[in-house]
């Protein structure tokens, strides 16, 4: 029989990951456990050590790691769930486990008191019976419980989470298609609105790449505007990307981490409004690493153009490493930032938090 292979470890434990390792004793695992949206490794890579052999499902691609709008695994024994930011999505999370658990198989929900993980327990208890706390400490706290035979409302496939709504855009009403945790869910939010009314000038059949993307607005309007116009779209988020292909029949795209994942070598226009935080912590790494990879991915005078909050002091980023640099737009909440790359692109530096 072939031995597994080890996962792969991406960095360090988080205080909720080191915590529930350290619960593991108090959890039932089996042998083939369910690590779901625990993004270091350590927490698989520990249950290996003990000689389970773990699987995986990451919603969200990154360092390397690809990522599924559902899981695809075989017979699980138990289930790990990184707590995340967004309760409806944790829900979903949850239900996703509990449909290849089998009763009476552990399910554990392990997060950080500041995420609000203290009264999460009661979203573990729609699908677990006998649902206890194994550990708390580090700000940091893990519940277990024992998979339900009959649960109620159980969800078993994505398809089942499926939202519909209706937005207006580029003046005109339409439906509009939306998951739990995707960015804005049915509506357009007011920083991507502000994005919208401030397009730079670009040609009809310009290349333009809507970066991190969520349900696909941006990349949506652009279409509707200029039908000749080759729009792709990116995000890490393999549930939104569901969203996206259906909000936008023909374009271009893809689940991946960042601008490695764009297809095209280069584009005359990139857009987005970026994600900045991590978890419930303000992180301003994408926005950064965006900022600084954009020019060699722009054609010579291309574009980057993005939104963020009016108080985040992003300009000299981009005076680091383009042509130009500019607020071309500012409202109490938002402003739009504009880099016009120069013929060829300039080394740039990522400026400090």
């Amino acid at each position: 029989m072939a031995v597994p292979a080890r996962p792969v470890v991406r960095g360090p434990a988080d205080a909720p990951t080191s915590v529930v390792i350290h619960a593991l004793d108090a959890v039932e695992a089996g042998a083939r456990p369910l690590v779901v949206d625990e993004s270091s490794g350590q927490l698989a890579a520990h249950l290996h050590a003990r000689g389970a052999e773990p699987q995986v499902w990451r919603r969200f691609a990154g360092r390397g790691d690809t990522a599924a709008p559902w899981p695809q695994v075989e017979s699980p024994t138990s289930a790990f769930v990184r707590l995340g930011k967004d309760r409806r999505a944790l829900a979903m999370a949850l239900h996703a486990a509990a449909s290849v658990v089998p009763p009476g198989g552990a399910i554990v929900l392990f997060g950080a008191n500041a995420e609000g993980v203290k009264s999460a327990g009661k979203a573990l208890e729609e699908v677990a019976e006998d649902v206890l706390t194994v550990d708390t400490r580090r700000h940091s706290r893990v519940f277990a419980g024992r998979c339900r035979a009959e649960i109620t409302g159980l969800r078993t496939t994505l398809e089942s989470w499926r939202e519909m709504h209706e937005i207006t855009l580029n003046g005109r009403a339409r439906p509009w298609v939306s998951y739990p945790g995707v960015f804005a869910g049915g509506a357009l939010d007011p920083g991507t609105a502000l994005l919208l009314a401030h397009l730079p000038p670009f040609a009809p059949d310009a290349a333009v790449l809507d970066m991190a993307c969520g349900n696909g607005i941006i990349g949506a309007a652009v279409r509707e505007q200029f039908a000749e116009a080759a729009v792709d779209l990116v995000d890490n988020d393999a549930v939104a990307i569901v969203a996206a292909r259906e909000n936008v029949p023909g374009g271009s795209i893809i689940c991946g981490d960042g601008l490695a994942a764009a297809p095209r070598a280069r584009y005359d226009v990139i857009l987005s409004n970026p994600p900045i935080h991590d978890g419930v912590a303000e992180n301003f790494a994408f926005l950064q690493g965006l900022i600084a990879e954009a020019p060699t991915r722009l054609k010579p005078g291309g574009v980057l153009q993005v939104v963020i909050q009016s108080r985040i002091r992003a300009l000299p980023w981009l005076e680091a490493a383009y042509k130009e640099a500019a607020i071309v737009a500012q409202d109490r909440r938002y402003q739009i930032i504009r880099g016009i790359a120069g013929p060829v692109a300039k080394a740039s530096r990522r400026g400090a938090r």
